[in-house]
């Protein structure tokens, strides 16, 4: 999808890409392999097929085909996003990627792997393991950084997200819900997704708002099941599901309620919330806590057929806005409309004790009448 600008001045989203569609990336998992791998190891599972659908939402999830490399993913974003925008790599200040996982040193790697194979100068790409919020942290740094470029700046951001390389994929917590991902964008001044407002940040969670004093996420390194089934020794991330449910949630309508209170969002204005996408259970929960106080907003839901790809899940349905809103039974988005990004999730840098979360605030502007033929012709998604 390509967008163009309205004010020069303001940093905004001008391009962005996926690679859902290339299906040589990935092989699908159904519910009925979700069922199977709950149960690996003598482990009770779901009960099944409707209690999947019932707590997750999905209907399948991705994991990468054999011989597909988490880097090999990130080259092909990288491909796309230059397609999909018309600039190189190398015509961005800077490149920010996201790759989350229980191996600190991953998203490195995976940073430096990436120089080599697309020729970009060593530390051109900073890598970040964030997490869930990990879209709306590089949102925030990027605009900060563009900010202070010259008109024709801009910054790439990258979140390439496989999960089921630190997942216990016999942990019904988990198998059911995580999903390998990638999306890239363009921030630059004058974007069609302006940038109103942007705040995320890391959170401690006190005793009073844990319901147990267990640690919210703990790593494990254990003999577990990889998600072909198949017995291995890996460090995975293991969930406290109760505190970390109910914190998502206060988070998230903590979040919605600063992004909107605000005079940018005026009585009667149409607004759009893309929350991050966690499970079902999880969303149809807030926006049951949320409907009270904001009955007339609009929430997505994208988990169907892409799952939880962790810090991927957000810009996933900004990627592919215009279907989403269709199968929510939305309008198309429209000028003036406000977007507003919220997620909350595991904190990378203490995931005993805090969660990150925050909000970013999109105005919609239109498709300039003066689109180049390169750009017009630039694929949707």
């Amino acid at each position: 999808m390509h967008f163009t600008g309205r004010d020069a001045g303001t940093p905004g989203i001008s391009a962005i890409a996926d690679v859902y569609d290339q299906d040589d990336l990935f092989d699908l998992l159904d519910n009925d392999a979700v069922l199977k791998l709950s149960r690996l190891g003598g482990a009770e599972g779901f009960a099944g097929l409707s209690s999947i659908r019932k707590s997750t939402g999905i209907r399948h999830r991705r994991i990468l085909r054999k011989g597909v490399t988490p880097a090999a993913v990130a080259v092909r974003l990288c491909e796309q996003l230059e397609r999909n925008s018309g600039y190189s790599l190398h015509d961005c200040s800077s490149v920010l990627l996201c790759h989350s996982h229980t191996d600190r040193r991953a998203c490195v790697r995976m940073a430096r792997e990436l120089e080599s194979r697309l020729d970009l100068p060593v530390g051109h790409i900073t890598p970040f393991n964030h997490g869930c919020t990990g879209f709306l942290k590089l949102l925030q740094d990027a605009s900060l950084e563009v900010d202070t470029l010259p008109s024709d700046g801009r910054v790439a951001l990258l979140t390439v997200e496989t999960p089921e390389y630190w997942h216990d994929a016999s942990d019904r917590l988990f198998c059911g819900l995580v999903s390998a991902g990638a999306i890239g964008a363009i921030l630059e001044h004058g974007g069609q997704m302006p940038l109103d407002r942007i705040i995320v940040d890391d959170v401690p969670i006190p005793s009073c708002r844990r319901p147990n004093p267990d640690p919210l996420f703990r790593t494990d390194h254990t003999d577990v099941f990889c998600f072909r089934g198949r017995p291995c020794r890996r460090t995975v991330m293991r969930m406290n599901p109760e505190p970390v449910f109910l914190n998502a949630i206060e988070l998230m309508l903590s979040s919605l309620r600063t992004a909107l209170d605000s005079d940018t969002v005026r009585a009667g204005e149409r607004v759009i919330v893309i929350p991050h996408q966690p499970s079902a259970k999880l969303l149809k929960a807030l926006v049951a806590a949320a409907r009270p106080e904001f009955p007339d907003v609009e929430f997505l839901n994208n988990l169907a057929g892409y799952g939880n790809v962790i810090s991927a899940s957000v810009p996933t349905v900004l990627s592919r806005l215009d279907e989403v809103l269709l199968a929510n039974r939305c309008d198309p988005v429209r000028e003036g409309d406000h977007l507003i990004l919220v997620a909350a999730g595991i904190c990378m840098d203490d995931i005993a004790d805090r969660m990150a979360a925050g909000f970013a605030h999109i105005r919609w502007a239109p498709v300039s009448a003066a689109v180049s033929e390169r750009t017009a012709a630039l694929p949707s998604g």
